[in-house]
Formats: C-alpha cells, sequence, structure tokens
C-alpha cells in the first residue's frame, strides 16, 4: 500500500505543479527560488491535503504552508525572500489571497521574527 500512495502523491504532485506552470501568466516560474518554493508547495499539498487541483487551494492552505516554511526554514534552505517571493507567486497563480499581517517581513514583525529563532 505504502509504494502504491507514494505513486498517487506523485501524480498529484505532478498534476498540480503543471497546473501552476501553465496559469504562471508573468513568467515568476522562470526565476529558480520561486520554481523551488511552488515545487515546495505542490509537495506539500500532495503529502499533507486532499488538494488534486489548484482550483480547490483556499487561504487556509496558502497560511497553513507559509508557516509551514517558517518552521521547516533551515531545512528547506529557503531565505525570508525567497519565502516572500514563493508565496507572492503561489498568491498570483491561484488567485488566492491570504492574510496580510503573514507577509510582513518588516522588522517590526515580531511574531514572524520569534518563529525563526
Amino acid at each position: 500500500m505504502g509504494k502504491k500512495s507514494s505513486i498517487i502523491r506523485k501524480k498529484i504532485f505532478e498534476q498540480l505543479f503543471q497546473e501552476m506552470k501553465e496559469r504562471d501568466n508573468s513568467l515568476q516560474l522562470s526565476n529558480v527560488r520561486v520554481y523551488k518554493g511552488v515545487q515546495y508547495f505542490c509537495i506539500y499539498l500532495a503529502n499533507y491535503t486532499e488538494i488534486k487541483h489548484i482550483d480547490e487551494i483556499c487561504k487556509i492552505v496558502v497560511e497553513d504552508f507559509f508557516q509551514y516554511l517558517l518552521n521547516n526554514q533551515k531545512r528547506n534552505g529557503m531565505s525570508l525572500s525567497d519565502m516572500k517571493k514563493t508565496i507572492s507567486a503561489i498568491q498570483e497563480i491561484t488567485n488566492v489571497s491570504s492574510c496580510e499581517h503573514l507577509f510582513d517581513f518588516s522588522l517590526s514583525n515580531l511574531s514572524l521574527w520569534a518563529k525563526l529563532k
């Protein structure tokens, strides 16, 4: 059962990533770091959600993914700038907007900086 579910998750990832590439009108995925971040997002969707198409993505999923990135920043090797570009690209490609306070990368956002320590 494990191998079969792995194959299913891989197909879901490929489908989601293909849909993302098709909807990328402003060619943000030409940026390697954004490309990598969107790949992480599709992997996250395939592994941790029931989402199979990008039309199913909602604000909560984008916010959960951002929290996932923050919690796994060192392991994923993503800078704050990479995260911000990735989330912006995801929001634009999916037409989903999230709570702006999560994406405030200013020095005054104490909750963000506390999580990264």
